[in-house]
């Protein structure tokens, strides 16, 4: 961003927030959002930056070190030199009729910006990420020092012969306040007027007299912000905003556009990416599960060789390897290994706790396969939401604050007799997820009426009824998973998904419903099935 559009940005910022007072600031990745009187400034310091008033906030996660900001009022903002830092002076009452002062630094210089917090002395008290540069190393407690910078004002300056190509090319390196794209608009005025002082007279007349900003756009993107409509732009579509906060408006326009859209894009891509990792372990590990066949022969020939030895046993003699006993079921002479090492009795025991083993595996392996069997239907259904998702809001359940791992809940699936699914909230982060997240506007909800319990989701075709007995099944459900599972009748409440709403401010897994229906249901229909096979879950 270059210098010219921030200054029309301190422009707005001063007209909105001189005397306003600082009252919240939030802090999430590389967004900043402070809430100063009625407005919400916005600070991207990821590359492209981005700054901005606007009435919503970037994030709402509260970032305690600038906590000390809150009560503060804004006395001054400032450009303190021709380049990209903005500068608040602040002031905050304290007891005893005192003010304390300090300053707030906005550096918006491409992949290096920055913020700083000054003490009154302007010694540095908080930046967001530390100034490792040989030419002006900063780190908490030192003095600020302004980037430095050896371009001049453009009236300081003498110039030679000139051509169109060098001032495209070369005249934002010496000129304070300049940018490449500044330099191309000049150099076509320069064009027109034939000569490089009335171009740049008339270019700073275009920039002081705008009161619109404008945003360019190539291949549908938007590629620059200027100040007023540029003539070098001229074959790229454009944007005009204007109006109240014209430059902030289009900055948080070309922000959404460029900046929260590739957000969206790479979190999108992380998140499938690791469903998809989850998805590949299982199936590998379902693979080796399935073949349960080889497991039970197995087992099957250690019971034999076992049963064999045990009626034969009076024929073994201590210290022999192996024995020769009769099959009565087949008529034929089977061999049986031992160790010499162990006496007989031993050697049976042996044989029979391998056997007892192999029984463990083959049963756990069953359990296990009905596990990831669900796990799989569930990491897929994960995998169809997030590849649906069009908005970086709508990802945001699975983004946790506490860490940066991404969220992949746990809920429960069950198949029905049916075929139909239904999907089992466990917790309130769950339950919210499934119904204002994944689940279908037209799929059905269900949930224990007046009583603390798990939402459950059964998954609907668009247009299609479901079954009494889905029905049936879906509201036991709900019932057994709910506070009221050892009661002999449950009321369940049930309605569309489209008619659930969540109040702002109320907790995880709350929602309020319309339109529902009520059955009485007992929840040992479904305890039958529970109890019949393993609850359906991923790990």
């Amino acid at each position: 961003m270059d210098f010219l559009y921030i200054e029309k940005v301190v422009e707005e910022l001063r007209s909105s927030l001189i005397k306003e007072r600082f009252a919240e600031v939030f802090k999430e990745e590389k967004l900043v959002s402070f809430k100063v009187g009625r407005f919400y400034l916005n600070f991207y310091w990821g590359n492209p930056n981005a700054f901005f008033l606007d009435n919503k906030p970037l994030t709402k996660q509260e970032f305690p070190p600038l906590m000390k900001l809150k009560g503060a009022f804004v006395k001054s903002i400032s450009l303190p030199v021709v380049d990209r830092v903005i500068e608040f002076m602040l002031v905050k009452p304290v007891t005893g009729n005192k003010l304390i002062h300090f300053f707030l630094i906005f550096e918006l210089t491409g992949k290096n910006a920055n913020l700083f917090l000054l003490n009154k002395h302007r010694k540095v008290e908080f930046l967001l990420r530390s100034v490792d540069s040989s030419v002006r190393p900063i780190s908490p407690g030192d003095s600020y020092i302004l980037p430095p910078s050896d371009k001049k004002k453009f009236e300081e300056l003498q110039f030679g012969e000139v051509t169109l190509e060098g001032v495209k090319s070369k005249l934002y390196k010496f000129v304070a306040g300049i940018s490449p794209l500044n330099a191309k608009e000049i150099a076509y005025l320069m064009e027109k007027y034939g000569s490089l002082t009335k171009a740049y007279e008339e270019f700073m007349k275009l920039h002081r007299k705008s009161e619109k900003a404008f945003v360019y756009y190539r291949n549908g993107k938007p590629k620059f912000l200027t100040t007023f409509p540029y003539q070098s732009l001229s074959d790229l579509e454009s944007k005009e905003f204007s109006g109240f906060l014209p430059y902030s408006s289009a900055w948080k326009e070309f922000y959404v556009k460029t900046v929260e859209e590739e957000r969206f894009k790479t979190l999108k891509e992380k998140l499938i990416l690791r469903v998809e990792k989850k998805l590949n372990s299982l199936q590998k590990e379902l693979q080796e599960l399935e073949n349960l066949e080889k497991l039970r022969n197995e087992a099957e020939r250690w019971k034999r060789m076992g049963e064999l030895l045990k009626y034969s046993l009076h024929l073994v003699k201590p210290g022999q390897s192996e024995v020769k006993v009769m099959d009565f079921s087949t008529g034929k002479e089977e061999r049986v290994l031992l160790d010499p090492l162990i006496s007989p009795k031993e050697n049976l025991s042996r044989i029979f706790k391998k056997y007892r083993k192999l029984l463990k595996r083959i049963s756990f392996a069953e359990n296990r396969l009905g596990e990831i069997k669900a796990e799989l239907e569930r990491l897929k259904l994960l995998k169809e939401f997030v590849a649906s998702r069009e908005k970086i809001e709508e990802l945001k359940a699975l983004l946790p604050k506490s860490t940066k791992e991404f969220l992949i809940p746990n809920f429960l699936t069950f198949n029905l007799p049916s075929g139909k699914k239904i999907l089992v909230g466990r917790n309130a982060i769950e339950n919210e997820f499934l119904s204002l997240r994944l689940a279908n506007p037209w799929d059905l909800w269900f949930h224990a009426k007046d009583t603390p319990g798990s939402h459950v989701i059964l998954r609907l075709q668009k247009g299609e009824e479901p079954s009494d007995e889905d029905i049936l099944l879906s509201a036991s459900a709900a019932a057994y998973f709910s506070r009221g599972r050892e009661s002999g009748k449950v009321l369940v409440d049930y309605t569309r998904v489209k008619n659930l709403r969540k109040p702002p401010k109320t907790p995880k897994g709350f929602v309020v419903y319309s339109g529902e229906k009520t059955v009485s249901v007992s929840p040992d229909i479904f305890r039958e099935i529970f109890e019949e096979k393993s609850p359906q879950k991923g790990g």
